[in-house]
This record gives C-alpha cells, sequence and structure tokens, in this order.
C-alpha cells in the first residue's frame, strides 16, 4: 500500500520474514482488486495478480503465522480493558474484530483448493508463470472465454476476488494495528547514516520522508538491530554525499 500525502512519503521496511510475507500479500491484494477494475482493458494483468497472489499463499504457512499473530494482539488488546481511560467500545470492536478473522483462518487451504481446481484457472497458469510476453495464440481457452457473456466474466471474477477477502480482512487488520500502535518521532541526521539496536524485537521501520527532499532511505538490518542510508533519487543529476536530513521514524513492534 502507497503511504503518501501531499508532504510526505512513507517508507515500509520489515525487520521480520512473517512481516516482509504480510506486505507483500498487502501489495498483491491491492494490485489485484486494481487490476479488476481494468479487467476489460487489461485481462492479463487480473490473471498474473490473481496466480502471483495464490502461489504466495501456498509457499507459505500464512494460516499458522497470522492465527499467531492475531491471537497475541488480542491477548495485549485484553489488558487495556481495566484501563480507566480507554475507550471500550472501541477496544471490544477491535478484538470481536479480531475474533471474526480467526473463525476463517482454517479456511485457508480450502480456498487455496477452489483457485487451484478451477478449471479455466488451471488450463491457464502454468503459461502465465513463464517470464515474458505471451499472447493470447498461446491461450484459445482464455480467447475463447473473454468473448463470452461479460455478466459470467464479471460473476467469475467477483468469485474468485471474494474467495480472498478472508484473508486480505486478517492481514489487514495485524499490519493496521502494528501500524497504528506505533508514534513518529523526528530525527535529524548530519551524515544521512543512522545505525541503532532495540532491546525491544522489532517487526517494521516506517520512516517519513518529505517529497521536497528527494531522498529515499536505504533500510537494512534485523528486529534488534537496523541501519537507515539516505540516497538521492538514481538520475537525479547528484552525486554529493548526503548530509544532514530531518524526518520521522516509527518503530513497529510485533
Amino acid at each position: 500500500m502507497a503511504f503518501t500525502d501531499n508532504q510526505h512519503i512513507i517508507y515500509e521496511y520489515p525487520l521480520q520474514e512473517r512481516v516482509r510475507t504480510y506486505l507483500r500479500l498487502e501489495h498483491g491484494f491491492e494490485q489485484l482488486s486494481v487490476s479488476k477494475g481494468l479487467f476489460q482493458q487489461q485481462p492479463d494483468a487480473f490473471f498474473q495478480s490473481l496466480f502471483s497472489l495464490s502461489d504466495l499463499l501456498e509457499r507459505v504457512d500464512i494460516r499458522t503465522e497470522l492465527s499467531k499473530d492475531l491471537e497475541a494482539q488480542q491477548q495485549r488488546l485484553k489488558q487495556w480493558e481495566q484501563h480507566p481511560e480507554v475507550d471500550r467500545q472501541a477496544l471490544r470492536a477491535t478484538i470481536q474484530e479480531i475474533d471474526d478473522c480467526q473463525q476463517f483462518l482454517p479456511d485457508i487451504p480450502k480456498v487455496l483448493r477452489e483457485i487451484k481446481d478451477d478449471a479455466l484457472l488451471a488450463s491457464i497458469r502454468q503459461r502465465f508463470s513463464q517470464p515474458g510476453i505471451s499472447g493470447l495464440f498461446e491461450l484459445p481457452q482464455l480467447q475463447l472465454w473473454l468473448n463470452q457473456n461479460r455478466n459470467a466474466q464479471q460473476q467469475a471474477c467477483d468469485s474468485w476476488c471474494n474467495a480472498f477477502k478472508p484473508i486480505e480482512k486478517a492481514v489487514q487488520l495485524k499490519l493496521t494495528l502494528m501500524r497504528e500502535q506505533a508514534a513518529f518521532s523526528t530525527l535529524t541526521l548530519t551524515s544521512g547514516f543512522m545505525q541503532e539496536s532495540s532491546e525491544q524485537p522489532l517487526a517494521m521501520l516506517r520512516i517519513k520522508v518529505p517529497k521536497e527532499a528527494s531522498i529515499y532511505p536505504v533500510i537494512s538490518g534485523h528486529r534488534q538491530r537496523f541501519t537507515v542510508r539516505f540516497m538521492p533519487l538514481p538520475g537525479a543529476g547528484s552525486s554529493q554525499s548526503i548530509q544532514s536530513v530531518q524526518f520521522e521514524i516509527a518503530r513497529c513492534a510485533q
């Protein structure tokens, strides 16, 4: 998901592998939604997004990872229920939302099986997995299908996308909670470089940079140690080292 406003760009970097997967899935769901809206103009983009999401979900045990993370999140939220200043209605709504997501997680293997066993998708999936540009001359069954009734095509696309909705909701909820629980703080670097260690294991960094600065962060590290180096846009014409940099950073815990 792109986080920008009129003045800033927010860059995100995962410090744990499961969070890397969540961010990839979030981006994949966004691509699927956009390509679905452009299906009649660019059907290839829709199928590519659909198969990429399905492949990623088949490679990782997303059900177990999400279940553990949401359960831990729910327990932390329940500890806040007795706090005198907490908004109990909002807190309980979030706890219930986690419960709802947990109910669907056991169905993930069934969802993936339904996508994999779909007759049309199974007949074209291998071609979409191959690199390079393909054409409808290689997929006559898809060409025929694309010339069928548009309402039937729309219903099929809706069905395929809706199968992923519970997974998308759970991933989005986890990422939203992670983002909202980490506040931004302002830092100024005199060398364009920082290195930091953390006693608390971190899951993700969020770095907010003014657009007018025309720089981006190069981030590396793991959950207890990371580095950030700011660089100018490649080809922008500036090869000088970056000196003073002011930005905001949020350290997101698991």
